[in-house]
């Protein structure tokens, strides 16, 4: 049996207009991804990255993603990711904050990210009650899927 190696790769996504809302989705994320890499790369970087390719992670409240692909297909992945100005119909740009082998590492990165944004944002916030909602919502991980 051959081992599949994958790696995961979390990204941030920041949108050109702050207020706006993205409407984060699995399925619009990674059919954004895969136009991409299909534009730049052609069909063969679109074979070599479509087999083992998922958006295992959305978050809306946060704004990060987990992203799925085999060992072989990441650099497409990762050197498209900076060329994407548009996902859906909303203008933002990706941020790479981690690539790793397993979920499990990408995971502790992303609980340090939230962490630390936390640490920024929870002096702004004057009530207990609110800080509770903050924490609850920013440290909200569903990777289940």
């Amino acid at each position: 049996m051959v081992r599949i190696k994958n790696r995961y790769i979390a990204v941030q996504i920041v949108p050109y207009a702050p207020k706006k809302t993205l409407g984060l989705k699995d399925h619009i994320l990674a059919k954004c991804i895969l136009q991409n890499v299909e534009k730049h790369y052609g069909v063969y970087g679109l074979g070599v990255v479509e087999q083992g390719f998922r958006v295992k992670y959305c978050n809306e409240r946060t704004k990060i993603a987990v992203i799925r692909c085999v060992h072989r297909g990441q650099r497409f992945v990762s050197s498209m990711l900076p060329l994407i100005t548009l996902i859906g119909d909303v203008r933002a740009k990706f941020r790479t904050l981690y690539i790793g082998a397993t979920i499990i590492q990408c995971n502790k990165f992303i609980i340090k990210h939230q962490k630390q944004f936390l640490d920024r944002f929870m002096g702004q916030v004057e009530s207990a009650k609110e800080r509770q909602d903050l924490f609850k919502r920013v440290m909200e991980l569903d990777m289940d899927r």
